[in-house]
């Protein structure tokens, strides 16, 4: 039986970042390790699916929702699954060719998240985009990185620092919650979150049955 033609190109001019397609399997990739994989989406699903329930007080769908960071707009299609048909869903992305494939060529992939009515793209940094709110989100998912100790861009690390965090409560609504995906054990970032003030908390996330991902999550 013949092997699976392999095709492999540049995102955004960023040698750093490939994106790989094997057959139906596509995979983004950095250096040596792949930092998404549509044949492993459950979890980023799983996460964006938390907007409903991780709030203090979650008896009312969250309206105003901020996710940092496209991927393949897995988490994006979980949190438009719980969202309400009014809810702003603000979805951050930096990297302009990735926006494109969503758009585009990958679009299947999460039933084409970015043609909801609900959404607002915003290409920048989400940590700018943050950075100028004040007290009126809901919810802030961080999809961005592997998790808050392995950052995909130098420039994500500032996030985690205990300046970012400080910023990032700041844009949260009383009541509101901050969740990071993280694709590793990283407990001691539960402490950075009660640090700031955050009431802080670990959710396994499932992919097949086996816990492959965690949701760190800070609760004003």
């Amino acid at each position: 039986m013949s092997s699976q033609p392999v095709r492999t190109r540049t995102i955004g001019g960023a040698a750093q970042l490939l994106l790989r397609e094997t057959g139906d399997l596509v995979e983004l990739i950095a250096g040596n390790l792949v930092l998404l994989s549509s044949a492993a989406l459950a979890t980023e699903l799983e996460f964006g699916r938390l907007a409903a329930t991780i709030r203090a007080n979650s008896s009312k769908p969250p309206k105003r929702i901020v996710i940092g960071g496209l991927g393949f707009g897995a988490t994006l299609r979980g949190v438009l699954d719980v969202a309400a048909p009014d809810a702003n869903v603000i979805i951050v992305e930096k990297v302009e060719a990735v926006v494109e494939l969503v758009r585009g060529d990958l679009a299947y992939i999460a039933q084409r998240p970015l043609e909801d009515a609900r959404v607002e793209l915003v290409r920048a940094d989400v940590g700018h985009v943050l950075a100028q709110r004040a007290g009126d989100v809901d919810v802030i998912l961080l999809d961005v990185d592997n998790g808050p100790h392995w950052a995909s861009f130098r420039s994500n690390a500032r996030l985690y620092t205990r300046q970012g965090l400080v910023a990032l409560k700041r844009a949260l609504a009383p009541g509101g919650a901050l969740s990071v995906w993280s694709g590793y054990r990283a407990d001691p970032f539960l402490a950075q979150l009660r640090q700031v003030g955050f009431r802080p908390s670990a959710i396994p996330l499932a992919e097949k049955g086996r816990i492959r991902a965690r949701a760190y999550v800070g609760q004003t």
